[in-house]
């Protein structure tokens, strides 16, 4: 191992929250302390995507913020309005400081299975296309670093904390409701708005119609795992593994899409006889045939779950809270 090697950081474990979720707890205190919890476990990566140990440094510190916005945004009648306005839109910026970082990483994990995809000809244009990404990857990182550390960024943190303690010592009606029935309100409202989704995707169905159902059921799997603790354990896991499965394939498609509007995007800034031109255009064949496939593929995966003996289990779980 070399020296490097050893010198980097290790990836922060996830500690619980002071206050855990119980059925009768009045509902704002827990999420106050899951919510805490979770912004000081991202922060706890900054260092590690300061110093470019590793890319699993800046996937998990916006795994944590994403998480944190999106039990916010389903969670919304716990936070006044000012308060709920504030938080998704500082999280927003938090997170939009590493699209771009993020976006880049992908390319390079991806990178030994683009050569794989092309004839050898392809390759030094393909070479070419990843001094590019690199290049681009150490502008942004040079940018991301100097957010980390500046003044702009504490002071959006200190407001995170500011808000989530308001919302702690000033609960909302809905605030002090009981976990146990809360849980069933939620759950069964973002999985109706799920299932109305699925009904109404075709593989004629725009892209961003499909990338919507994904980030709601991302969302909606955030909150399943918020309220696993008080949850039926079994029908919880079940529920976890069917939505995870989901959004594997939609997360395929998302990716292919993704990658087909990056190339495309760069072969506007390329000269037509270039290798990269004409690396990156065997690609946008190659990913628009995965893409298509995965559109399908998709499409078959919906119907699967929306299938009378897949949907029982949650309208079991959901549909009326159980004493």
């Amino acid at each position: 191992m070399s020296v490097t090697k050893r010198d980097q950081l290790k990836l922060p474990k996830r500690k619980k929250p002071a206050v855990q979720l119980k059925p009768e707890v009045e509902i704002y205190l827990p999420t106050y302390h899951f919510l805490v919890n979770e912004f000081d476990h991202a922060r706890k990566h900054e260092l590690g995507i300061i110093r470019d140990d590793h890319e699993e440094f800046i996937h998990q510190y916006r795994v944590a913020l994403r998480r944190s916005r999106a039990l916010i945004s389903l969670l919304k009648p716990l936070f006044r309005s000012k308060e709920k306005d504030i938080l998704k839109d500082t999280l927003r910026q938090l997170m939009q400081h590493t699209n771009l970082m993020r976006d880049l990483d992908v390319f390079l994990i991806n990178m030994e299975q683009y050569f794989s995809l092309l004839e050898h000809q392809h390759h030094k244009g393909l070479i070419r296309f990843f001094d590019d990404i690199q290049s681009q990857r150490r502008k942004s990182l040079k940018t991301l670093k100097g957010w980390l550390k500046s003044g702009e960024y504490k002071s959006a943190c200190n407001q995170v904390l500011t808000q989530l303690d308001s919302m702690r010592d000033n609960p909302t009606t809905e605030g002090k409701l009981r976990c146990k029935a809360t849980a069933h309100s939620m759950l069964w409202h973002q999985f109706k708005q799920i299932e109305s989704q699925c009904h109404n995707i075709d593989t004629n169905s725009d892209d961003a119609i499909i990338h919507q159902l994904r980030i709601d059921c991302k969302k909606f799997r955030y909150l399943l795992e918020y309220f696993a603790p008080i949850l039926a354990s079994r029908d919880t896991k079940q529920q976890v593994d069917r939505l995870k499965t989901l959004q594997d394939t939609l997360g395929s498609f998302n990716d292919s899409s993704v990658q087909l509007q990056f190339f495309k995007h760069y072969l506007t800034e390329q000269k037509k006889k270039s290798g990269r031109y004409k690396a990156i255009e065997e690609l946008i064949d190659i990913y628009g045939d995965y893409h298509n496939k995965a559109k399908q593929l998709t499409v078959e995966q919906l119907v699967q779950f929306r299938q009378p003996k897949s949907l029982d289990i949650y309208y079991t779980l959901y549909q009326e809270p159980q004493d």
